[in-house]
């Protein structure tokens, strides 16, 4: 494939995956996104979709233009590493408010806190780990 056909293909997919995280979370927020039994797995589809989609663009972004330069490198770091403990300790105190208009962005953000701490061991185990 050339070049420029790459590069327009990474940038359609990349809008295509913020918009849809956008929308997404838009809807969850004006509270647009049902918690109806007959809709929930389609909902829970899009969620998980939504998710992951944007943690590889998010992934894929940083390796392509942040990972050789130390200071952004050690500020991602530190914030994927901030969140996980902070998202754990704000549930163990029991900080969140889950009614069906918040359990969406807290399912999100568990999401992606779980991600973080794949990521960040897989990061750990090919920089340090494989051959």
């Amino acid at each position: 494939m050339k070049t420029e056909t790459k590069r327009n293909l990474r940038l359609t997919l990349s809008i295509l995956v913020s918009g849809n995280t956008l929308i997404f979370l838009t809807l969850a927020y004006l509270g647009m996104i049902s918690n109806n039994p007959n809709t929930l797995v389609f909902i829970d589809f899009w969620g998980r979709f939504t998710v992951y989609s944007f943690w590889f663009v998010c992934y894929a972004l940083y390796r392509k233009y942040l990972i050789d330069h130390a200071i952004f490198k050690r500020i991602i770091i530190f914030a994927v590493c901030t969140n996980i403990p902070a998202f754990l300790l704000m549930g163990y105190l029991d900080v969140f408010e889950i009614n069906p208009h918040s359990a969406v962005f807290i399912d999100f953000w568990g999401r992606l806190t779980v991600y973080s701490l794949w990521f960040m061991a897989y990061e750990l185990y090919r920089e340090y780990l494989s051959e």
